[in-house]
Order: structure tokens, then sequence, then C-alpha cells
């Protein structure tokens, strides 16, 4: 009856999960409904009714929201989890053991003469305790101080991550800014193209311009309102991209408004070098990675060594042909490899060439910091270069064009001329607008690469 109930126990067991299917659509439709539920949620929160967004707030969204921002955190998480276990070894493992035993018949052992005498009971329950405590095994130590600069380098990449969101954040803030700021200026030309439709449009009726000045100014304020058509599709487009990398809807359309302008670091070149080889996250994380293989390169060194642990245990038995119940065990175990092959010795090589690798590694990194630094401060440069050289571009065609309006009103200019100088005007506006923007975003690339975003450092990442 009892080996019926196990084996109709055992069959459900195995039977029961194959009795379960899986809807792909259901599923889908479940999930999909369910997340879009949760974004609408969280865009309604971030994102309040007519509140303009400022740069700092798009970054606090994005670092809050960002899906590679939480799984940075989920490997800082990880690492130290990893910390944690290694630390393990360190402490006493004690282990509980029970044991029950039935047999059909209890065990009996012949004699003489068809006599046979019981050498155990028939049902035996045995329990047991046990416990194990390293004395020596300096390997532990390694594996310690190497996943504890493993949960370090977490902590970093994960500060780096945020870093990183936050320029990405950056960049495309400017962009829609500047995407506004183009609207603006192609509406003002759209407005000053249908002021000039309608006065060529007057000279016509008079017989002052001819049919194709007339249809050179109309094909102007086509090509005005296409721009602005092209404008509002890259607006949405760029605004899109940048609700995505805050963690938000991508179809809301929030106001964005300019904060204050970004200051790039001080000093000389040399000066942000030396800053960014002190500060730049990469660098640290390569530092770390450097600590790790000259703890790989101990580990390899303990292989040389004993390891002796000690353990204590405790038992009894339900047995009553034993003369004593409970029995205590104490005493410690060595182990030492004598040969193995070579095995020890070629890890141990590989180990430090490791470790080799790592410098090298780490200086390669140096090297591109070097790099990127020098790329940005020239590239800083020439954004100031180009943003100045648009400022004084946008004066002297303002000049310009108040010149030759003069000059079109006086009828010593024909329409045609005119044109040319209004689209110079424009292009100068757009292109100082563009390079204003082009040289905040230059300047966030630049603070990123001296490890100073505008994010507090936190001093234990940079030791």
């Amino acid at each position: 009856m009892r080996k019926s109930l196990y084996l109709f126990l055992f069959s459900l067991l195995v039977l029961t999960p194959g009795c379960a299917t899986f809807d792909g659509t259901r599923t889908r439709e479940v999930d999909k409904d369910a997340f879009l539920a949760g974004l609408e949620e969280r865009t309604a929160q971030e994102l309040e009714k007519d509140t303009p967004l400022d740069l700092e707030r798009c970054i606090a969204i994005a670092l809050e929201n960002n899906l590679a921002v939480k799984s940075a955190d989920l490997d800082a998480r990880l690492a130290k989890l990893n910390r944690d276990i290694a630390f393990s070894n360190f402490l006493p493992t004690v282990t509980f053991e029970y044991t029950s035993t039935e047999m059909n018949r209890a065990p009996a052992s012949s004699i003489i003469a068809g006599m046979s005498t019981t050498m155990q009971d028939r049902i035996i329950r045995e329990t047991t305790v046990q416990a194990q405590m390293p004395i020596f095994a300096p390997a532990t130590w390694f594996l310690y101080a190497a996943h504890k600069r493993g949960e370090e380098i977490g902590a970093i990449a994960a500060d780096y991550t945020r870093q990183m969101i936050a320029l990405q954040v950056t960049g495309l803030y400017y962009q829609c800014l500047a995407t506004q700021e183009t609207r603006r200026t192609l509406e003002s030309q759209r407005a000053a193209a249908e002021t000039l439709v309608k006065e060529v449009e007057a000279y016509h009726r008079e017989g002052m311009v001819t049919d194709a000045d007339l249809a050179q100014v109309r094909l102007l304020l086509l090509a005005r309102e296409t721009a602005l058509e092209s404008n509002a599709s890259a607006k949405e487009r760029n605004l899109a991209d940048l609700l995505t990398a805050m963690g938000v809807s991508p179809t809301a359309e929030p106001a964005l408004e300019a904060s204050h302008p970004l200051t790039a670091p001080e000093g000389e070149l040399a000066d942000w070098i030396l800053e960014a080889l002190m500060n730049n996250p990469r660098l640290a994380i390569a530092d770390r990675q450097v600590a790790i293989e000259r703890e790989k390169v101990l580990i390899a060194i303990t292989d040389f060594l004993p390891m002796l642990a000690g353990f204590a245990a405790r038992s009894h038995t339900s047995n009553s042909f034993m003369t004593y119940p409970y029995a205590s065990a104490a005493g410690f175990t060595g182990l030492m490899t004598l040969f193995n092959g070579f095995k020890n010795i070629n890890e141990y090589k590989a180990a430090r060439v490791e470790q080799e690798k790592a410098f090298l590694a780490r200086e390669q990194e140096s090297l591109a910091v070097m790099l990127e630094v020098v790329k940005a401060h020239s590239t800083l440069e020439d954004a100031r270069s180009t943003l100045r050289l648009a400022a004084a571009a946008v004066e002297a065609e303002k000049l310009m064009l108040k010149e030759r309006t003069s000059k079109m009103h006086e009828g010593l200019l024909r329409p045609s001329e005119m044109l040319d100088t209004i689209a110079n005007h424009d292009a100068a506006e757009v292109n100082a607008a563009n390079a204003q923007y082009q040289e905040q975003v230059m300047t966030a690339i630049a603070r990123n690469m001296l490890g100073a975003t505008w994010m507090e450092r936190k001093d234990g990442n940079h030791e």
C-alpha cells in the first residue's frame, strides 16, 4: 500500500509540470499591457504638466529611470554579493545530516545449526552535526581581496554609466534646443518670405518686376514652408531620442527650456591631462583590474602551500545494538600538492602573463584617455572659434540685410538679388544657434573626459 502511494506521488510530480502550457500570444498581450501601463504612469509622474524641463531635470529623470543605469546597479549588487560569498570562506561550515533506514527484516548472522542472531535494528535513525573551519588556507585571503576589488569596479562602473548617460542626455537635450531655435528662425524666415511675396506681387501688378521674379519669391516661400515641415519631423525624432534616454515614453511632448550654460574646465591642456589621469573612471577600473591580476598571481602561489582545516562532529544512532549511541570526533586535516604534472607551475606562469597584460592594458587606456583629452581640448577650441565667427557673421548679415532692404524699397535692387541676402542672413542665424549649442556639447564632453560631470564625484572611487 505504501509503495503504491509513493509511486502515485512520484508520477504526479513528474506529470504535473507537463500539463502546463505556454500561451505566447496571451503572455505577450499581458506583458504589453503591463509595460504600457507602467510606462504611462512613470511618464505622468516624471513629466509634470505644463512644467518645462531644463538640463538638470532631464539628467535627473534619466538617472532615475534609464535601463542601462539600472542594469549597472544590478551588476554592482552582484559584485557585492560575490564579495560576500568569498568572505564566507573564512567562516566555519556547519552541516546537519539525518538518515532514516527501514529494512523489511532486521539483519541477522548465522551461527550454527540453523541458529542466527540479530545484528542491528530493522529501523535505524541517525543524526550527525559536523563543523569544519579552515585553519590555514591563504588562497581564501587573496580570493576575497580580488572580489573586493571586483566590488569596487562594480561601483565605479555604475557611476561611469551614470556619467555616460548624463553626457548622452546633454547632447540630445542641446540637439532638441537647437531644433527649437532653428524652428523659431525658420518661422521668422517664413514670415519674411510672406512679406516679400506680398511686396513683389504689388510690384508685379505695377509692372515693376517680371513673372520670373515673382515665381522665385513664391518658390522661396514654399522652401521656407518645406523647411518648417522638415524641422517639425526632426524635432519629433530628437525629442523621442531624448525621452527614450530618460526612460519615459517617447511619444510625450514636454516643453524644454534653456539651462545655465556649462562651464569648461579651467587650466591648460597639461592640467586637463593630469586631472583626467587622476580622475577618469576608466583608469580607476584599470587600476583595480591590475590589482585583481596581482591577487590571482598570489592565489597561484598558494597552490604550492599546504591547506589545513579543523573539524568536529557529533552523531547519534537509534540502533539499540550500539554500545554508545552518541559519538564525538574532532581533529584536523591537511592537503598539499606534491606533483600534478607541472599544472600549478604553469598556472603561476599564466597568472604572471595575465598580470603583465593588465599592466599593458592600463598603459594603453592611459594613452587613450590622454589622446581623447587632447581631442576634446582641440574640439572645444574649434567650437569656440566657430561660435565667435558665427556671431560676427550674424551681425554682418543683419547690416547687409538692412542696407539692401532699403535699396529694394527705393527700386535700386531687384527682388531676385534680395533673395541671396535673405538666404545668407537666415543661414547665419541658424549657424549661430547651432554653434552655440555645439559649444555646450563640446564642453560637456570635456568635463566628462576629466571625470567631472554635473554630478559630485565619489572620492572613494578615485583613490
